[in-house]
């Protein structure tokens, strides 16, 4: 697994939003921090009406029919940790509108936020925090799955993540099970001596590509 931000990556992506004294910076600060805390599918999350938030808020789950999910078979509930109900408390006191059916997060003409426009401001915000990465809105599930597998103490904490994203398969959820980048150089480290700054292998064909051609 190679898709997901580093706690320390994920901060650093999400503080370049934050720190922007302005509506929409705000606002894609508190929708990537939510995607993170939610685990959702951009798709799911954006399919998020502003009754259905305030129906979270009351029973302390995110509810996601089928139809809004990925294959549409089967309904998920996201249970709302502490920071997760201070981002969607920060999405509808951003929203103008008090109209249940209305999208959470609207875009253009009061029409829910396409996943495209987020990735596109995703997309802005890693390269406005200096990560040289192609970091996409899938990449806050995926660094939730890790997180959770490091820091689950359930006798099988796999199963942990797979109910925390709402997959119907253990085989969905297996491909966490790879060894991080982190844990590799770790242990490489822990023979070897001390490692860098983590590297694509991207930049580094970047980087023999420029050196073959110079």
């Amino acid at each position: 697994m190679k898709r997901y931000l580093t706690p320390a990556e994920r901060q650093q992506l999400l503080n370049a939003a934050y720190r922007i004294n302005d509506p929409l910076a705000q606002r894609d600060y508190h929708l990537m921090s939510a995607l993170y805390y939610s685990g959702c599918r951009i798709g799911e999350f954006l399919s998020i009406t502003l009754a259905d938030a305030w129906d979270a808020l009351k029973t302390g789950y995110l509810y996601l029919p089928a139809a809004h999910r990925k294959g549409g078979k089967r309904d998920h509930s996201v249970y709302l940790t502490k920071p997760l109900r201070t981002h969607l408390v920060a999405l509808l006191n951003m929203n103008p509108s008090q109209q249940g059916g209305d999208p959470l997060v609207p875009g253009r003409h009061g029409a829910p936020l396409t996943e495209r426009a987020a990735q596109m401001r995703v997309a802005y915000w890693a390269e406005e925090a200096g990560i040289a990465m192609k970091v996409t809105p899938h990449w806050f599930r995926h660094s939730l799955a890790m997180d959770l597998l490091r820091a689950s103490t359930a006798a099988e904490p796999l199963l942990i993540v797979k109910s925390a994203l709402g997959h119907s398969s253990l085989n969905s959820t297996a491909m966490y099970t790879t060894p991080s980048r982190e844990d590799l150089e770790d242990s490489m480290n822990a023979v070897a001596g001390t490692g860098g700054q983590r590297v694509t292998k991207a930049q580094l064909r970047r980087v023999y590509s420029k050196r073959r051609a110079g």
